[in-house]
């Protein structure tokens, strides 16, 4: 079963632009973040077949009397499926391509930085199942790149961060919001149906649990309170403590109502919550003198 990155990488690398800019755009972020260079060739290198199928793609587009390796590598023990190495011969179309480069022209209009994001996504991305904690990243090898992102997402109105891990530059998004918008600005619409979805259910769940969690609080409560008040009964009972009929009123309906709360005990003798509180007080209070004393008729 694929992972929800997965899943939005997936819709990704399905979908077609007929912007040969965007595609540009998009082709640029994925050599930058997704390749290093190797002996005179750049590697793409990815765990998504999708991802890797959309680079060849593009690779024809933009370098077409170039023809690509392509290879399937197991990956090393205890992680499952296979890894996707795209190869290019650093040489022609390709250096040509690089040379004539300039990102400041390449990213001028929003959509381009849109479509260099998306790349971005598909070459380093992650993104957590909505279920769980809301965090989407995006990993880069230095520093500059991670910047350059973190650069088009702030110019795009997303409060991105940074920080290094294990000798890698990690761009991330947190809250829910803010994850669903990426997602929605890049194209990934059926990621973003299946995200809003989940935070719905999360939250009612969340809501639902807030409830039964306040409701069992005050239903302990009442029980510790009820345990307490019958424990004074008893030792004014034993002690033969003479009360008053206001207090032998509270006791009576306690001892007839041993699990109802004080409001039920309240309607059934007709007086206010305020006022049998202060009644049950006051047996307390003489609970604890009597308990205290060795007093008995």
């Amino acid at each position: 079963m694929s992972s929800y990155a997965q899943e939005v990488k997936n819709e990704l690398a399905h979908a077609f632009d007929d912007d040969i800019d965007c595609l540009r755009a998009e082709f640029v972020a994925l050599l930058n973040v997704g390749t290093k260079k190797i002996d005179g060739r750049i590697e793409f290198t990815t765990s998504n077949a999708a991802v890797a199928r959309r680079v060849i793609t593009l690779a024809k587009r933009f370098f077409p009397h170039v023809k690509p390796e392509v290879a399937a590598v197991r990956r090393k023990k205890l992680l499952k499926g296979l890894l996707y190495v795209v190869r290019f011969i650093i040489a022609g179309e390709v250096q040509n391509f690089f040379d004539t480069l300039d990102n400041a022209e390449l990213l001028k209009r929003t959509r381009f930085k849109v479509a260099y994001l998306r790349g971005a996504f598909l070459a380093g991305g992650s993104v957590n199942r909505p279920e769980a904690q809301y965090l989407l990243q995006i990993v880069s090898k230095t520093e500059a790149q991670a910047m350059f992102i973190r650069k088009q997402l702030t110019k795009l109105d997303f409060n991105a961060g940074l920080c290094e891990r294990k000798k890698r530059f990690v761009v991330w998004l947190r809250e829910g919001d803010t994850v669903c918008d990426f997602l929605g600005m890049i194209g990934a619409a059926a990621a973003v149906e299946r995200f809003e979805v989940a935070r719905n259910l999360k939250e009612v769940r969340a809501q639902v649990n807030r409830i039964v969690n306040v409701e069992t609080a005050a239903l302990n409560k009442s029980i510790n309170a009820a345990q307490r008040q019958l424990a004074d009964i008893k030792i004014l009972l034993d002690k033969k403590a003479p009360v008053n009929d206001r207090l032998q009123e509270a006791m009576t309906v306690r001892l007839d109502n041993p699990t109802c709360t004080i409001d039920e005990l309240a309607e059934k003798i007709g007086m206010s919550h305020a006022g049998l509180v202060y009644r049950f007080q006051v047996i307390h209070r003489l609970a604890k003198k009597f308990s205290k004393s060795n007093w008995r008729l």
